[in-house]
């Protein structure tokens, strides 16, 4: 089988609000879209979710470093496909922006595999549940108190069992009452997890994580910078809910790293960032290796088959402010805290064409 075309292009959605995390404000979703066309017929599709930065480079990437190499490849080969696109980007940095366009393009060979299997991918993944649990995550950071509890105890009420808001930016205090605002919308049994964005040093994320833990935390994210190995084995040993970390990672080599040193208790690779299905498939050994949950990070209608094919396969993470699902024919299906992952070949979905009239963008 022959790739015998790649189309890229971007969709914008505007958000509703201002939302964000301890380093962010954001107000649009970038979606850029990888579509890949075989001489069988095969279309598949992969995307890249941009919160408003670099839409335009990342489109660009595709169409200026890939498309030669990608155009005659063979998509079950995505192997050799890797190692040659990561070989294009050596010289200028494999790891950071030039990981994306090659994991979107990793989704949609994967997306072509299954098609042409005639399975969903979590079957060919070797899978063998279509209902993966999912948790509901906001970026909250700028809700006060009483938009805080109804968020949260709305997502409950729409079934969900698993909560993660955002902290990182205000006093011990303040982090501290915000859990606790989540656990009473949310009930003593539900799951709350807290993601900082990496925004604390070593003594603040072990004294902020003590007195939040007070009230139930059910794992703590990304509490120090990626880079600090020995501090996260140090926030690990002296807090009491396990760190989960990962989404900021590239390749296998930087989960061990954490995981051999006791600093990543919860796996969490972004299906993009970590390489596709390819390089998602690796992480996922790997946290069985060593004996931790995989959770991914956003993307969760293909980190879906995911979760649900790896042996540690926890949760997938739902962020509503990001929902790609509007763009998607057919539209992706939550119920009660559960994606349903749906029965059809490849990951089961493709870009609604009236969303794309409305919803794409142009670069000058």
């Amino acid at each position: 089988m022959e790739i015998t075309g790649v189309e890229t292009y971007t969709l914008h959605q505007p958000l509703d609000r201002v939302v964000g995390d301890s380093r962010l404000e954001i107000t649009d979703m970038y979606t850029v879209v990888v579509e890949l066309e075989t001489e069988e017929g095969h279309t598949g599709t992969g995307w890249m979710n941009s919160l408003g930065f670099a839409p335009d480079l990342l489109e660009r990437f595709v169409d200026s470093q890939f498309r030669d190499l990608v155009v005659g490849a063979d998509p079950f080969a995505t192997e050799e496909l890797r190692q040659r696109l990561r070989a294009q980007t050596v010289y200028y940095g494999e790891l950071g922006l030039s990981a994306w366009p090659r994991g979107a393009i990793d989704v949609a060979c994967w997306d072509i595999k299954a098609k042409a299997a005639g399975q969903p991918l979590y079957r060919l993944l070797g899978g063998d549940d279509d209902r993966v649990r999912a948790y509901a995550s906001s970026m909250d950071a700028h809700h006060d108190l009483g938009e805080l509890r109804a968020l949260h105890g709305g997502f409950a009420d729409e079934g969900f069992t698993a909560f993660k808001t955002k902290v990182g930016d205000r006093s011990t205090a303040e982090e501290a009452r915000r859990v606790a605002e989540v656990r009473e919308a949310v009930g003593s049994d539900a799951d709350v997890f807290v993601d900082a964005n990496q925004a604390w040093t070593v003594p603040e994320a072990i004294g902020t994580v003590e007195a939040m833990d007070e009230h139930g935390v059910d794992w703590v994210e990304e509490p120090i910078s990626e880079f600090d190995l020995e501090g996260h084995r140090r926030v690990a040993e002296a807090t009491g809910p396990p760190l989960a970390t990962g989404e900021m990672l590239n390749r296998p080599e930087q989960f061990v790293r954490l995981l051999e040193r006791g600093g990543m208790e919860v796996a969490q690779p972004d299906l993009i960032r970590a390489g596709g299905v390819s390089g998602a498939t690796r992480v996922a050994d790997l946290a069985a290796t060593y004996g931790v949950p995989l959770a991914t990070h956003f993307y969760y209608v293909v980190s879906a088959h995911l979760v649900s094919a790896a042996p540690t396969g926890f949760v997938v993470e739902y962020i509503p402010e990001y929902d790609v699902g509007p763009l998607l024919d057919p539209s992706p299906v939550i119920e009660d805290g559960t994606v349903l992952i749906p029965d059809r070949p490849g990951h089961g979905y493709r870009v609604d064409p009236d969303a794309k009239e409305e919803h794409l963008v142009a670069f000058d």
